[in-house]
């Protein structure tokens, strides 16, 4: 099962965004003003990602705002696909990817502490075959903004055949933000952690106490158990998932291969709720919510089995 479920979690919502690039590498800004127009909309942390490179970040957080160092890394592919692209977040040092298999590379992250994204397969034309042997990446992208330019920022497909193939893994929406404006602010993570520091942001987004969103609102979320009756007419007992949201013209339940439900509103509403009764063969389950503007929202699964 989800290791903790934000919506039953003390702490306070906090808005970031884990992939981020500025002057250093390929962005359009400096460090500071990067760090300085997402402190302006709103977040309360940054991860920087720049290719290859790991800049100090320390001079940027205060009591109101964390700023996380992190590179994007790039190993080769020995497995036929084009190059992977990896988020370290919390590292400090670069790391240096030249002849290396991405599992050592993956390695090297976490002796330095730091922990792994999978970044836009989707738009890196990987399948399963890329993704499979990768071991240690906490997260993959389920959205990626800079990757609606060409129209593939959404990694559901990757996200559903990993939950169902290789085990539990987390879903993560980002920026990966170079320029101004068509790639910033359109994709964010929405952790739940007592407070701002390094260390609680990091546990609840290893955790999976956040949900992912370009829009909406996920105000409530739980697995529970029930009775509901019976094909001869008796209680029997089952678990259902519950989830509330902000007006939504869809919200859909996703389970591995054919399992899951999308629920819809009557004609000229939205849906603000709806629940799916489990049927017991699930070995995950997590939530989408549509709102009527086209923008998603991502739960965590909650893992069963």
């Amino acid at each position: 099962m989800q290791s903790i479920n934000p919506f039953r979690a003390p702490g306070r919502w906090l808005r970031g965004n884990t992939h981020t690039h500025t002057t250093v590498s390929d962005g359009r800004l400096s460090v500071a003003d990067r760090f300085a127009a997402y402190r302006e909309a709103g977040y309360d942390f940054l991860v920087l990602t720049d290719h290859g490179r790991v800049s100090d970040v320390s001079a940027y957080t205060d009591r109101d705002f964390l700023a996380i160092s992190g590179s994007e890394l790039h190993p080769a592919n020995p497995y036929g696909g084009d190059l992977y692209h990896l988020v370290a977040i919390d590292i400090h040092e670069p790391i240096e990817v030249a002849g290396r298999h991405p599992n050592e590379v993956i390695a090297a992250v976490h002796a330095q502490g730091g922990h792994v994204v999978m970044c836009h397969p989707y738009w890196c034309g990987h399948t399963m075959i890329d993704l499979m042997p990768l071991e240690g990446c906490f997260a993959v992208e389920v959205y990626n903004d800079t990757c609606a330019g060409i129209g593939k920022s959404t990694s559901e497909v990757h996200w559903d055949d990993l939950l169902d193939r290789k085990g539990p893994i987390l879903g993560i929406a980002c920026d990966d933000a170079h320029g101004t404006e068509h790639d910033c602010f359109h994709g964010w993570v929405m952790v739940k952690s007592p407070d701002l520091s390094l260390p609680n942001v990091l546990n609840a987004l290893l955790s999976g106490a956040f949900y992912s969103t370009t829009g909406p609102t996920i105000e409530d979320l739980d697995l529970v158990w029930d009775e509901v009756p019976g094909p001869d007419g008796t209680p029997r007992r089952v678990r259902k998932v519950v989830v509330r949201s902000s007006p939504a013209r869809s919200i859909v339940f996703k389970a591995q291969r054919s399992r899951g439900r999308r629920c819809l509103p009557p004609a000229g509403e939205l849906l603000e709720q709806a629940e799916w009764v489990l049927s017991g063969g699930e070995s995950y389950v997590r939530v989408e919510v549509t709102d009527e503007h086209g923008r998603t929202a991502w739960s965590n699964p909650f893992f069963l089995q």
